[in-house]
């Protein structure tokens, strides 16, 4: 238990309100991660294109173009976005689908990072559709984080950030047991945590808070101005170690040079389908289900 307050943690002390609508298990999600696992970007976003679609759902491509600098290229890049609901305001839940290019050219397996929170966000969508919301809610998988949150820059650029009330950002998924959340240190973004504490109890999941925390596209929301919050999904004690790692310095007691065992496995040929669960990506579509509908009722 000191362990859990000295780490910020948040845990069910009982059965919560039924905020995740109760579903039932998703069948096989592996399988439908195998279906990006080691593709190229563009077949990644094709095939979570279908799956959206063959969840009854239309969505909606942003097309972006990127200017070229010195020894980068222009690029093409293609947000997918799915809306449910027509309210005054957006609550914006978000994960990038590409995957890391190796030296060699070769491009990741991204099952880790981020093809599993990409596929559980096609079936977040078709939950929430079964909602009546006070917010409009977009879903959206970003293209080009990985070559510097390209993707959530230009959805930020051609939002109305007055519109948006909070992003959720999921990142990562290795392991179970814990939901990994931050950077908790950023000013604004109280509401937001409040509602992940409510919902991580509703779930009844273990949840961590980081005070310092891995940039990905929830940073182009923060930027400007919006409450946002980052998530991921890790074994407990890789957690621990992560957070003890990112925020405790030389008071960690880790081993010197230690590296988290999740950043051995992202950017690299080790990012495979192996190192997710199906238990995972099952309680953190009900997580964010939750928290959705804790923000829609909240904010």
């Amino acid at each position: 238990m000191a362990a859990c307050v000295a780490l910020a943690c948040a845990t069910a002390s009982g059965p919560g309100p039924d905020l995740a609508t109760g579903p039932e298990t998703w069948a096989n999600p592996l399988a439908e991660l195998t279906r990006i696992v080691g593709r190229e970007n563009v077949e990644r976003g094709d095939e979570l294109l279908a799956l959206f679609q063959e969840r009854g759902l239309a969505p909606q491509v942003q097309e972006f173009r990127t200017e070229a600098t010195e020894g980068n290229p222009s690029q093409v890049g293609r947000n997918l976005i799915v809306t449910i609901g027509d309210g005054p305001r957006d609550i914006v839940v978000g994960a990038h689908y590409d995957a890391v290019r190796l030296p060699d050219g070769t491009v990741v397996g991204g099952a880790v990072d981020n093809g599993a929170a990409s596929v559980v966000l096609t079936r977040v969508a078709e939950t929430l559709g079964r909602h009546e919301l006070e917010h409009r809610v977009r879903v959206v998988l970003f293209d080009l984080e990985e070559s510097g949150l390209l993707g959530s820059r230009a959805y930020v650029e051609d939002a109305e950030p007055d519109r948006i009330a909070a992003m959720v950002n999921v990142d990562v998924v290795v392991g179970e047991g814990t939901l990994m959340y931050g950077p908790t240190s950023h000013e604004g973004n109280e509401a937001v945590y409040r509602s992940v504490r409510f919902a991580c109890a509703a779930s009844e999941i273990t949840c961590m808070g980081f005070p310092r925390y891995p940039p990905s596209d929830d940073r182009s929301f923060q930027a400007a101005g919006i409450p946002v919050v980052s998530l991921a999904m890790n074994d407990a004690a890789a957690s621990h170690q992560m957070w003890l790692a990112l925020n405790a310095g030389a008071e960690s007691g880790l081993r010197e040079n230690f590296v988290p065992e999740v950043f051995r496995i992202i950017h690299s040929s080790r990012d495979t389908i192996e190192h997710v669960s199906e238990a995972a990506m099952n309680h953190l579509h009900d997580l964010i289900v939750a928290l959705v509908l804790e923000l829609d009722r909240s904010l």
